[in-house]
């Protein structure tokens, strides 16, 4: 779906509205997303700025983004944009460029989501991340979901396009400067434990996802989290035990399967090391 403009407004006029945010979010409808494909003349200006947050995803080409004070704000090279709400705004192609297509979400946050919309600011009320393309394609997924969300008569659409718009700020905040910024070469490596954790992972194997040798993983591993990449597997897979025994009643062998150990006597002993007792002990005090 295409719409004719961010958030359906067109120009916002000096006068009697100039003092009034526009409103395109509410509390009621917390998400209104859309897909633009904006051509060389595409142009959008409110002045008192919108009463919701808006935010800008640049998937091609290039936009810029005026602020009252400050230097134009290129949008461009899988920028995400963040413009705060009541920030006057005049926002539109780079003519330069001659088109750009951006994914677009206002919204009225949950409290817990302001901390995620913390990003570093790059002019009076708007802040701005940088995605390297893994995490850009996953924003982009998650806000398109949203579009489709926000467009549809499914029951607890709204509620699926908060989830979806949530997504995208999640995987934004791995790359957040003001945060602890992960290297998305690691975040790869940590999907891919969870989603396989009961494979047999050496230092090697989980390099190669990563596409690094096996020592600049090593390092990585150990300058992010403090230890060791097979300590690191070793914590997962005694974490998912904990639960399955402590919410299931899978017998101790399976238990052990499911976390990636065939042999049950020796995941006993790698769970008395790490835990101070037996599977079963464990089990039994909770």
């Amino acid at each position: 779906m295409e719409d004719a403009a961010a958030g359906g407004g067109a120009r916002t006029r000096p006068g009697s509205a100039r003092m009034r945010p526009q409103v395109v979010a509410t509390s009621e409808n917390r998400v209104v997303a859309g897909r633009l494909a904006a051509g060389r003349d595409y142009r959008t200006v409110r002045h008192a700025g919108t009463d919701d947050w808006l935010l800008l995803f640049t998937c091609r080409g290039r936009g810029r983004i005026r602020s009252e004070g400050a230097a134009d704000v290129p949008a461009d090279g899988r920028s995400f944009v963040a413009i705060a709400p009541r920030t006057p705004h005049d926002y539109g192609t780079d003519p330069a460029a001659g088109d750009w297509l951006l994914l677009w979400a206002h919204v009225q946050p949950q409290p817990e989501w302001l901390a995620l919309l913390d990003w570093p600011r790059v002019a009076p009320g708007v802040g701005r991340v940088l995605l390297p393309d893994p995490l850009a394609d996953r924003v982009a997924a998650a806000l398109t979901r949203a579009v489709s969300l926000s467009n549809s008569a499914l029951a607890n659409s709204a509620l699926f396009g908060v989830n979806a718009v949530e997504e995208a700020l999640l995987w934004c905040d791995t790359q957040n400067p003001r945060g602890e910024r992960m290297d998305p070469r690691l975040l790869a490596v940590l999907e891919h434990l969870s989603t396989c954790l009961a494979a047999p992972h050496t230092v090697r194997s989980l390099a190669r996802v990563a596409g690094l040798s096996e020592s600049r993983l090593s390092r990585l591993f150990t300058a992010q989290f403090g230890t060791s990449v097979m300590a690191h597997v070793e914590e997962r897979r005694m974490d998912v035990a904990c639960r399955l025994l402590r919410l299931s009643s899978l017998p101790v062998r399976d238990v052990a399967r499911q976390v990636g150990y065939n042999d049950p006597l020796y995941f006993s002993t790698r769970f008395r090391r790490a835990l101070g007792c037996s599977p079963s002990a464990y089990r039994d005090a909770v």
